[in-house]
């Protein structure tokens, strides 16, 4: 769906364009499964995760904690994991000793999302017509035919995305509409979930409006423009740091709340040998033993959504990376069971003024393997031009570039959204991953492929098709 300005309008189009700020994400993923990290230091990490082999806590596993000075911080009933911390040097030793403890982990702080660096935007004036959507820079909506599938009547009405990221702006003229601020909800110590004030890139703002900008005649507009949003706060907004505490407690709050869909454009990579990399970058030694049962744990959060009926999509990750055939890491929560996880494309040479429709060249930094690519979609890509890469909510009213996994895990949501709306609001996760999976175009290969999984998402093909 392509509208075109000419002449004085396309000058003057470039005018309330104004500034807007270009976000990249990169990071790297090295191979150290044959690195000697003996050498490393133990981690000293101030809290643990104890995992039980209940997948509850009992009041009484709470009190045999407690024995020896063990201060329970908080506990996530739900899967069986209690967060503590203890001034006794032997603790670790002495809570494996005691009944029904499987393991006692670093709950240790890393960086989920990369730190991202921009100038503030202007907002576009309000007037009649999303201005961004009318002039095409929103070209990830053409790519995955969400106009078609709103021009078929589903808009996502009925349908609730929880966001588990780095907050989400509240006053946003874009986000407030959909946002539902009585669950919405922070996991992060000492900072809450409405973002602090000021005109900056927030990387939850940014998801968010790419998942459910509201229809309001303003500039942008998201996937689902009638869903709602749940803001949940994971990650610090200042560092995009976390616990794997509180991404756990996250996901288990959305399940509680009857969230429909859950975003986590965020990911993390652990290297099976022992290594653990924190939010600093210090590297430290832990037990491989350690590392699995992190993985574990996280792994029965996302079980316990998808039975709560969620479904959960997550981003691939920004390494270039190839999954196939490389044992040494797992990026969480993208290589989990029971996740859509999302690998990102971009055009390249993006020209909104022209009739452009090739919008699914890999992006550059996407990681990439069949065992871990399930769904492609639109990320962006800043090598070529700023538009190639997404535009989105900034906080302050302000809009963003921004490019990377991140960016196409909200396309995905989105369009889960638009199912379940769909469907009256309610469907298995089951499902709903079934038909996006069976719709999605197939750009390459009959089959799963190394860069799009089951193909890219379709809108349209997804709630027309049964």
């Amino acid at each position: 769906m392509k509208r075109k300005l000419k002449g004085l309008q396309i000058i003057l189009a470039i005018c309330i364009l104004g500034l807007l700020v270009i976000s990249c994400e990169s990071e790297s993923v090295e191979t150290v499964v044959n690195e000697d990290v003996s050498q490393l230091p133990e981690a000293p990490f101030k809290n643990y995760m104890v995992i039980s082999e209940s997948s509850e806590i009992t009041k009484s596993f709470e009190d045999e904690l407690k024995k020896g000075g063990t201060k329970i911080v908080y506990t996530i009933p739900q899967i069986g994991i209690a967060v503590v911390n203890s001034e006794d040097a032997d603790f670790v030793k002495n809570t494996l000793k005691k009944k029904g403890v499987v393991s006692v982990v670093p709950d240790y702080e890393i960086k989920w999302i990369p730190s991202n660096i921009g100038v503030e935007a202007n907002p576009p004036s309000i007037g009649d017509t999303e201005f961004y959507y009318f002039n095409d820079y929103l070209w990830g909506l053409d790519a995955i035919d969400a106009p078609e599938a709103w021009n078929a009547g589903y808009t996502g009405e009925g349908a609730s995305v929880f966001v588990l990221d780095s907050g989400i702006d509240a006053e946003h003229v874009e986000i407030a509409p959909n946002l539902n601020t009585a669950l919405s909800k922070s996991f992060v110590p000492g900072e809450n979930w409405n973002i602090r004030p000021g005109q900056y890139f927030n990387h939850g703002t940014h998801v968010a409006g790419t998942i459910a900008a509201a229809r309001n005649g303003v500039g942008l507009i998201g996937v689902a423009p009638d869903a709602e949003l749940v803001a949940v706060k994971v990650l610090s907004e200042y560092s995009g740091s976390g616990a794997f505490s509180g991404i756990n407690a996250g996901i288990i709050y959305a399940a509680e709340e009857g969230a429909d869909v859950i975003n986590m454009s965020l990911g993390a990579s652990l290297y099976k040998n022992g290594k653990l990399v924190d939010a600093d970058g210090n590297a430290y030694r832990v037990s491989p033993k350690d590392i699995q049962e992190i993985i574990h744990a996280q792994q029965r959060a996302i079980d316990y959504a998808y039975k709560s009926g969620t479904t959960v999509v997550a981003s691939a990750g920004n390494d270039a990376h190839d999954a196939d055939g490389d044992g040494s890491w797992i990026n969480l929560p993208g290589g989990l069971n029971k996740v859509i996880t999302v690998s990102a494309t971009a055009p390249e040479g993006y020209d909104y003024l022209a009739e452009y429709t090739d919008y699914d060249v890999p992006a550059s930094y996407t990681n990439y393997g069949r065992s871990l690519i399930d769904i492609a979609a639109p990320g962006g890509d800043g090598d070529v031009s700023v538009y190639d890469m997404i535009l989105s909510a900034g906080s302050g009213n302000t809009f963003y570039w921004s490019s990377g996994t991140s960016m196409a895990a909200p396309h995905v949501s989105g369009v889960a959204a638009l199912v379940i709306g769909g469907n009256g609001g309610e469907m298995d996760p089951q499902q709903v991953t079934q038909q996006i999976y069976q719709t999605a175009d197939d750009i390459v290969s009959n089959g799963k492929s190394v860069y799009y999984g089951h193909g890219r998402v379709n809108a349209y093909r997804a709630v027309t098709e049964k």
